[in-house]
């Protein structure tokens, strides 16, 4: 077979696998162009009226009595929560100083944190005992399956996007919603933005969510960055280590302003993330059932494409015609396909079966006599018979056309039949 053919048949398997790569990779890319990105001034701002803004949220708010205070940076958040107990609500974790939001004693006891959609390396730079389990596709609708009266009230809720853990006594949505206590303060993580989003918040019960986590103090510090913080960095000595930074240690019963008085030589290394025992397979719950469903769909799809199209890669087969056809007209039919197909060899090796069959039957040899059978019958030398009936193989039509008279001519040598037909 040659190379055009063997190329042509290629595609036709390797087209189809191309178009679905293609249609993944375009999915992909559309679905990251359309998140929302937390450097856009827009993003869950208390004063933006746009989609992904979060100025009903605020306004909801200030009608229920709340008095809602933005501010720009983390340290002027954390100015602002001195004094009273207060809910901080954290919408761009990517962004903020995160480090500085989590270290132990940042803000009073009583204090409520509310964190939008943190993801893990946000996390990880904070003291809270909370780590992200899983991330999914894009968001989806969850039942409560909890206790918790706010949740319970607010009913189905679109926060299905990142899942929290390990399990603690608040939590709620399958892990989208958790709730724990840490150094008097109380840090509740939420999986995703769309309950705070102007373009989602009237959907299902994400409102009566979204108030019920901002109205458990009558003042919300609304944290509203749009640009990277840069993390404070510690002074090394040559004594010192980079990789930790001296931290006092407060006991169980101690506040957080008499453990700052604390021994200061005691240090302890960074803390690391939490980590869950029998932790699911995160690219297994990386994408909802739909996005595996489809896949399947389209495989199988490809798979059964694939399969009508390989009937038509193996070797012609004979087909009885519709209808009586002169022979001529067949074999000049036949002659164009192999003409058209570059199928040199295979229209050589079909004059050579004729030749061998008509040499047999001539000089009376079984029908399975081999070449040199025929050979030592005539009277020829056993390498000419093969050069001309098996062994030589043409590159062009030229030399397919002298291989041919080659066969020819030997029938007509040994045969002494002077027609056209081998």
């Amino acid at each position: 077979m040659t190379a055009p053919v063997r190329k042509r048949r290629w595609l036709r398997v390797a087209i189809p696998f191309t178009l679905l790569i293609a249609l993944i990779t375009g999915t992909l890319i559309v679905h990251a162009i359309e998140q929302p990105d937390q450097d856009d001034s827009d993003y869950l701002s208390p004063v933006s009226p746009a989609g992904i803004g979060s100025a009903l949220l605020a306004g909801e708010l200030t009608e229920r009595g709340v008095t809602v205070d933005r501010e720009t940076s983390t340290a002027g958040a954390l100015a602002a929560v001195r004094g009273e107990a207060v809910t901080l609500l954290v919408t761009t974790p990517d962004l903020a100083d995160m480090e500085r939001l989590g270290r132990p004693g940042a803000v009073p006891p009583g204090t409520r944190l509310v964190v939008v959609s943190p993801d893990s390396s946000a996390l990880a730079e904070t003291n809270w005992p909370i780590a992200q389990f899983h991330e999914r596709w894009a968001t989806g609708l969850m039942l409560p399956e909890c206790a918790d009266p706010l949740a319970t009230a607010a009913g189905k809720v679109a926060v299905g996007k990142r899942a929290y853990g390990p399990v603690a006594p608040t939590t709620c949505y399958d892990g989208a919603v958790l709730s724990v206590t840490t150094a008097g303060a109380t840090v509740t993580v939420v999986g995703a933005p769309d309950p705070f989003r102007n373009d989602r918040i009237n959907e299902n019960g994400n409102l009566t969510l979204a108030t019920g986590l901002l109205t458990q103090t009558p003042r919300v510090i609304w944290l509203d960055v749009h640009h990277r913080e840069a993390v404070p960095k510690v002074s090394s000595s040559p004594t010192s280590r980079p990789s930790q930074v001296p931290v006092s240690r407060p006991t169980s019963r101690a506040t957080p302003r008499e453990a700052d008085t604390g021994n200061p030589e005691e240090t302890r290394p960074p803390r690391q993330p939490a980590q869950a025992d029998n932790q699911p397979n995160p690219l297994a719950q990386a994408f909802p059932p739909a996005v595996w469903a489809s896949i399947a769909l389209l495989a199988l799809a490809l798979l059964a494409l694939a399969v009508a199209a390989a009937r038509r890669l193996g070797t012609p087969v004979s087909e009885p015609l519709p209808s009586r056809v002169p022979s001529n007209e067949t074999m000049l039919g036949h002659a164009r396909l192999y003409q058209r197909a570059h199928a040199r060899d295979e229209s050589l090796d079909i004059l050579r079966a004729a030749a061998r069959r008509r040499l047999i039957a001539h000089l009376g040899l079984p029908a399975g006599a081999t070449l040199a059978d025929i050979a030592e019958a005539a009277g020829y030398e056993v390498d000419d018979v093969r050069e001309i009936l098996a062994d030589f193989h043409p590159e062009n039509d030229a030399e397919l056309i002298s291989a041919a008279d080659a066969v020819q001519h030997l029938v007509r040598e040994i045969t002494g039949f002077e027609g056209d037909q081998p």
